[in-house]
């Protein structure tokens, strides 16, 4: 019991990053995810620096991902990971596609979600 109440306060605490806003449009920040797998009892400490730009109801969006834990490990750039959003009322077009570390692009995903 005292390990899950100690992973979800450093799950809470790891997660408290915030962005930053440039100005017109402009942002940049990381998204850090903390967790602890009781069963298997493993840690995972990953990071996702971000940048975007938003106008009009455009957000172009450019992330990746990479494992803290294990940094000094070597070959740590997986990627990247290109969105674009348009948000109308309460619907969203929106465009993915990732690369490898090669900067080898996969396959372009296009759809839409609607919230209600």
């Amino acid at each position: 019991m005292k390990t899950v109440i100690f992973a979800s306060a450093l799950a809470v605490a790891a997660t408290s990053v915030s962005a930053i806003d440039l100005g017109n449009g402009l942002s940049m920040g990381t998204e850090v995810d903390m967790s602890y797998v009781t069963g298997a009892d493993t840690w995972a400490l990953e990071a996702t620096p971000y940048a975007a730009i938003s106008q009009y109801g455009v957000t172009l969006k450019a992330e990746t991902e990479f494992d803290v834990l294990k940094i000094n490990e070597g070959d740590v750039f997986k990627g990247v990971d290109l969105t674009a959003e348009y948000v109308w009322n309460i619907m969203t077009a929106y465009t993915e596609v990732s690369s490898d570390a090669d900067f080898e692009f996969g396959d372009i995903t296009i759809g839409a979600k609607i919230k209600f």
